[in-house]
């Protein structure tokens, strides 16, 4: 069951997660920070990143893709991305639950790596709030089908 959600309205499953993709992954051992600088240069776009798994709890949605979330977070901080497919799932191993925050933000061990994401400054969007274009509220969402819309970088403030 596929749909559309953004990133940010999307709940981290675990306390902490590591600095790189794992070992069964096809980057594994590749930084985080790495895949999202690919991201913002434009050299990949979010759908060439795996789907990721959501799963609904207490009216909330949450992944056991931690990563990949905070690559898809990032990115949208940084007006790279508005929404991501994602798979509903009807279970997370409860192992996975160990966020202590209602999965609000994660911590990341070791340094995640690339550079150019931490020079671009991040838009304060607040996942619960109102689009600000409030005119996008009148598009059928049949019609929302381009997940890799990417609007220019903001360097007024950099």
């Amino acid at each position: 069951n596929n749909m559309y959600l953004r990133p940010l309205e999307i709940c981290f499953s675990q306390d902490s997660i590591g600095c790189t993709f794992g070992r069964c992954t096809s980057h594994r051992y590749r930084p985080i920070g790495d895949t999202l600088d690919d991201i913002l240069t434009g050299r990949i776009n979010v759908n060439c990143i795996p789907c990721i798994s959501v799963y609904q709890k207490n009216g909330k949605w949450f992944t056991a893709d931690n990563r990949r979330l905070w690559v898809f977070q990032e990115a949208e901080k940084r007006g790279k991305c508005t929404e991501i497919i994602v798979r509903e799932t009807l279970y997370i191993d409860n192992n996975k639950f160990t966020t202590m925050n209602n999965g609000e933000s994660v911590y990341v061990r070791g340094s995640p790596g690339g550079y150019l994401w931490r020079n671009i400054p991040t838009k304060n969007i607040q996942p619960n709030e109102n689009p600000k274009i409030t005119s996008l509220q009148t598009i059928p969402t049949s019609s929302y089908t381009n997940q890799n819309y990417i609007e220019d970088v903001d360097t007024t403030d950099i």
